[in-house]
């Protein structure tokens, strides 16, 4: 009799679940894109460990491992391109519109959504409205807001963004804007880890500086920014271009400071030296236009970029991609 009434139990618990599972589907509004959107978000994060696994494992320079990284670009990019319909149709996924867990989904999705800055920007707005009206996660907001920042070369505000590459390389966070209250502004936003916390899980050390200390830094950050520059400007005009694109890496680098002329010399120094590591010059050049520089169409087949083209051809085809994508977003 007690089995039977403990089955029955179960039996109930279990109907009652999926009948409140239905309920809470059915309660949003557009359930279809809330399935589309967590199906796009679990393919993300599979590609994206796998991926992730290859480096821990030193296969970078398999084939497996370039074609598994075109594949990510690809997906990435589709990612995009469907969440830019879905948005333009029905706005901001909210809690209303999809449900919680769609909601953060999407957020994922828009963060990775690296390859066109502008439509981060755009969705960054959007975000806000609804977290404003509960209708999102305000640590999302944190985080895409970061993002944003250091995608334009611009400090960031609550310690998200880091070089380490989710601990992949050794790293530290990119400038922060008023660094000794950044702990004080992650929990006004929800974020549940402390900043040392979320630095260690990124593999490096972190101590939040005094008001002082952060000041030091601020000026440390602006002394070293314009003596990079001073050393860039001259070693251009003296046509020293190793010299002028190591120093002007350091200058693309001085968040909060870099000008957008920055990052356009970096990527044409970066070219002329034929640098080791004359890829990064696309990530400049996209930084740029991210800022709404649009005089791309007088560069791009300009002879001083001509190694930054032929460096990499596939990188230089993507870029191409993101420079129209990017169009889009203006």
């Amino acid at each position: 009799m007690k089995n039977h009434l403990f089955t029955l139990f179960i039996l109930t618990l279990l109907l009652s679940l999926s009948v409140q599972g239905q309920k809470n589907k059915q309660s949003v509004q557009l359930p279809e894109i809330a399935d589309e959107i967590k199906k796009m978000r679990d393919e993300d994060q599979k590609m994206r460990i796998k991926w992730s696994g290859m480096v821990r494992k030193g296969k970078t320079e398999t084939e497996k491992f370039k074609e598994m990284t075109k594949a990510s670009i690809a997906k990435d990019r589709a990612n995009t391109a469907r969440m830019r319909e879905i948005i333009a149709e029905h706005g901001w996924p909210t809690y209303d519109l999809v449900g919680e867990g769609p909601s953060n989904n999407a957020w994922l999705i828009i963060q990775h959504a690296d390859r066109n800055p502008l439509f981060q920007a755009k969705c960054l707005l959007l975000l806000k409205a609804a977290v404003d009206k509960g209708q999102a996660n305000p640590s999302n907001y944190a985080y895409l807001y970061d993002r944003v920042q250091v995608a334009t070369g611009e400090k960031q505000l609550y310690a998200t963004q880091s070089t380490s590459n989710n601990g992949l390389t050794e790293g530290y966070f990119q400038a922060i804007e008023d660094e000794s209250n950044v702990q004080k502004r992650r929990e006004a936003m929800g974020i549940d880890r402390s900043v040392e916390e979320y630095a260690e899980s990124m593999g490096f050390t972190y101590t939040i500086p005094t008001p002082e200390e952060a000041k030091q830094r601020a000026e440390q950050l602006a002394s070293d920014y314009q003596s990079n520059l001073a050393i860039a400007t001259k070693a251009m005009a003296d046509k020293n271009y190793t010299k002028a694109a190591d120093a002007y890496r350091m200058v693309a680098n001085a968040n909060g400071l870099v000008t957008t002329e920055d990052f356009i010399e970096a990527a044409r120094a970066l070219s002329l030296a034929k640098h080791p590591e004359a890829k990064e010059g696309t990530r400049y050049l996209t930084r740029a236009m991210a800022r709404g520089w649009d005089r791309f169409d007088q560069i791009k087949d300009h002879p001083d970029f001509t190694w930054l083209r032929e460096v990499s051809a596939s990188n230089w085809v993507d870029f191409l991609i993101t420079a129209d994508q990017m169009k889009l977003d203006k």
